[in-house]
């Protein structure tokens, strides 16, 4: 009799600790699914901010080609 009640006792402590591990998974399923929401916004947002630094390097170096320009007309 000690025996099934021993069974049983750990046959729903599996059970409950089933239902608990499916439930922490369905969340943890969801929180990596709303991480990799997050790094590809991140990805996005890396790419617009290189090609804005590339645009403005570029302007840069357009002012200081004007620059020196300017430079050279006064040495003369």
């Amino acid at each position: 009799m000690n025996y099934t009640k021993i069974i049983y006792i750990i046959s729903s402590l599996f059970l409950l600790t089933g239902c608990s591990g499916i439930d922490l998974n369905k969340k943890l399923s969801s929180d990596v699914q709303s991480m990799q929401g997050r790094i590809e916004q991140l990805s996005n947002d890396v790419q617009s901010l290189q090609s804005d630094m590339q645009i403005t390097k570029e302007e840069a170096n357009r002012a200081n080609q004007r620059l020196d320009n300017q430079v050279l007309k006064y040495k003369k």
